[in-house]
């Protein structure tokens, strides 16, 4: 019995050992196998102390400093025509819209009492006339029987009174109105029938008949801000676009004010364009493009390729020299908002640093690649 003890407690102990492996054996059979460390290369990494960054080799381009700004349009021409005299409008050929020649009849004006003032005067002008004409013809055939003095009365009489008779007829010509210059009748503000009062004064409260644009060219006005006086002058190239348009309008700066205005700092710069077709209408919105300098064929890089500096006055950037990043100081000239213009610093053959450089020390190793961002799109107001 004893014996038999002994053997079951052995069996119980094997079956304890046997197991205890087993387990041990499944428990590391589930842990990571470990490896030899994967190098920082092969994990997209660059090496200890070592930076990552994006390059873009120094670029000739053809950079413009443009100016875009909001305009007005006038017309070559515009007048409002008002009644000269006071009077009921008799009768009116045109409205708004129609194309009118320059001397058209556009209205005439009922006026009884000026033409009554007209007759009158001629009648007196006649009289007094026929008397000058007997009174010289007496005195030049007997001195002895007028008096030269009563001639010369007779002749002032008679002048005077032709100035009176054409001044009546003056004012009853104003009761008709013709258009001034050829051009487009914009506006109309009486009908047949409205009383119409003189307007005679700057200051007139008078109401107004038609108003008329010459449209054939137009005015484009823009106020520069004093950074761009001095580069807006006469003959300088600008664009003219409108978002009605999907093409640009060439053209140039005709004259400017030369003084700024004291309250806002601005140059007023006109635009003279020929505009047969209308195209450009006084009201419109467009917006004028100054393209005040253009540097062909110039060192450029992209805005983002300039490191920040301490004082924000001295520019600089990163270029990359047998695998380590040197800080080299530049200048620079204009820029057009994609690209900026390197007068100095950079002689077209080097890398410098756009994604990567914040950071950067002036010799610290770095690991390079191209610099692959997608160009960006202008943006355009929605509709």
């Amino acid at each position: 019995m004893r014996h038999t003890s002994r053997l079951k407690i052995v069996l119980m102990v094997a079956t304890g050992l046997f197991l205890l492996a087993a387990v041990l054996m499944i428990i590391q059979g589930q842990q990571p196998t470990v490896s030899a460390p994967e190098t920082t290369q092969e994990a997209g990494q660059a090496p200890e102390g070592v930076s990552r960054v994006q390059v873009l080799k120094v670029q000739r381009r053809d950079i413009r400093q443009t100016l875009t700004l909001p305009a007005n349009i006038s017309p070559w021409y515009q007048a409002t025509l008002y009644g000269k005299v006071s009077g009921y409008v008799k009768w009116i050929g045109v409205d708004k819209g129609d194309v009118v020649q320059k001397g058209q009849l556009l209205a005439v004006m009922d006026a009884p009492e000026i033409e009554d003032q007209y007759k009158q005067a001629d009648a007196d002008y006649q009289i007094k006339k026929v008397t000058y004409e007997r009174y010289l013809s007496v005195w030049q055939d007997n001195h002895d029987m007028i008096a030269k003095q009563d001639v010369d009365v007779a002749k002032a009489a008679a002048e005077s009174a032709k100035h009176q008779r054409d001044s009546r007829r003056t004012l009853l010509d104003y009761t008709k109105v013709y258009a001034p210059f050829s051009g487009v009748i914009t506006a109309r503000f009486a009908d047949p029938g409205a009383l119409i009062q003189a307007a005679t004064g700057s200051a007139t409260q008078a109401a107004p008949l038609f108003t008329i644009m010459d449209m054939d060219s137009v005015r484009i006005y823009v106020n520069a801000p004093q950074e761009a006086a001095r580069l807006a002058r006469p003959g300088l190239p600008v664009t003219v676009t409108a978002r009605e348009w999907s093409e640009e309008l060439a053209a140039s700066i005709t004259r400017t004010t030369e003084a700024l205005d004291p309250s806002t700092r601005t140059l007023l710069v006109e635009i003279d364009v020929p505009n047969k077709d209308h195209r450009l209408q006084p009201g419109m919105f467009i917006n004028v493009s100054l393209h005040l300098q253009q540097h062909p064929n110039a060192l450029a890089i992209p805005p983002a390729a300039i490191a920040p500096s301490k004082n924000g006055q001295e520019k600089a950037v990163f270029v990359v020299d047998a695998g380590k990043a040197k800080r080299v100081p530049i200048k620079t000239g204009i820029d057009d908002g994609l690209w900026v213009e390197v007068v100095d610093g950079l002689t077209g053959e080097e890398e410098v640093v756009v994604v990567g450089k914040s950071g950067l020390t002036d010799g610290q190793a770095v690991q390079s690649s191209d610099y692959n961002l997608p160009n960006g799109k202008a943006a355009r107001q929605k509709m």
